[in-house]
């Protein structure tokens, strides 16, 4: 509902001119929300990490305590995209493998976003972000809500497999791309100059893969999904509008009462069949 609409219809209810109610509304600061929100930027971003070296005694299977290892693994690329968007865009780490110029630079763009969108981003993503920020001595939002498609997806559906590659292909979309393997970690770590250069674009592009397949899972399934952030309240809008799509286009679906007595409200927005 337009914000004079909605101006209107109290003036009429109260009595009262409609700047009355703009003068009542600055008061009591139902207008701060919307005015100090910037634009709710959604990212949806992935990271590619680096391998740690440990010193063992003989092959087989056996515990590698932290005393063993004598490398400490690093983010080697990261990218991203705004929801919404044409661009992806991508960062490495440089020449001598320290992540700590492309760190600062991503953190600059990651602090920005309102919510985070990953595949298994809770577990592995956003913990790398967080480690290797303080590393640095970076910093990093903590305010950054998170939306983990891979959590979503177990708690909501069944599926044979939760993987990326395996919800593309059951849902119809862009696969997943594939790589060359351990072989590809061997040449960027490893190789001479001329293979970390090949071997890192390639792992770039598979980056660049990984996060338009995410968009397209998050588009797809987010009506199935719960929310993590409120649209509709950072656009200032009333709390009953899409959480997912800020809309007012919605209708009372049905009501229910939980063992507390309370009663709730299901509401059901035709825009993004939430």
């Amino acid at each position: 509902m337009p914000k004079s609409k909605a101006q209107e219809i109290l003036a009429k209810e109260f009595g009262v001119t409609t700047r009355t109610i703009r003068r009542i509304a600055k008061e009591m600061g139902l207008n701060v929300v919307y005015s100090n929100v910037k634009e709710d930027k959604i990212m949806v971003y992935d990271i590619e990490t680096s391998r740690v070296n440990a010193k063992v005694f003989w092959t087989g299977k056996q515990y590698i305590n932290h005393s063993k290892l004598t490398t400490e693994a690093k983010i080697i690329s990261i990218a991203w995209k705004w929801v919404g968007a044409d661009k992806v865009h991508s960062l490495t780490w440089d020449k001598d493998h320290c992540d700590k110029k492309m760190l600062t630079k991503f953190l600059k763009e990651y602090n920005k976003a309102s919510m985070v969108i990953g595949q298994n981003n809770d577990n592995f993503d956003n913990k790398w972000i967080n480690t290797r920020a303080a590393k640095h001595r970076l910093h990093v939002s903590r305010f950054v809500k998170s939306y983990d498609i891979y959590k979503m997806a177990k708690k909501y559906f069944r599926l044979p497999s939760f993987s990326m590659a395996y919800m593309a292909k059951y849902f119809g979309l862009t696969l997943k791309q594939s790589h060359e393997g351990l072989f590809m970690w061997d040449m960027i770590e490893d190789g001479d100059d001329s293979q970390q250069k090949e071997y890192l674009q390639k792992m770039v592009n598979y980056n660049i893969g990984d996060i338009v397949t995410t968009e397209e899972l998050y588009l797809t399934l987010k009506t199935y999904f719960g929310t993590v952030t409120n649209k509709a309240v950072s656009l200032g809008l009333p709390k009953w509008c899409c959480p997912v799509s800020g809309s007012d286009n919605v209708k009372l679906l049905k009501t229910i009462f939980t063992e507390q007595g309370t009663v709730q409200r299901i509401l059901f927005c035709e825009d993004s069949r939430h």
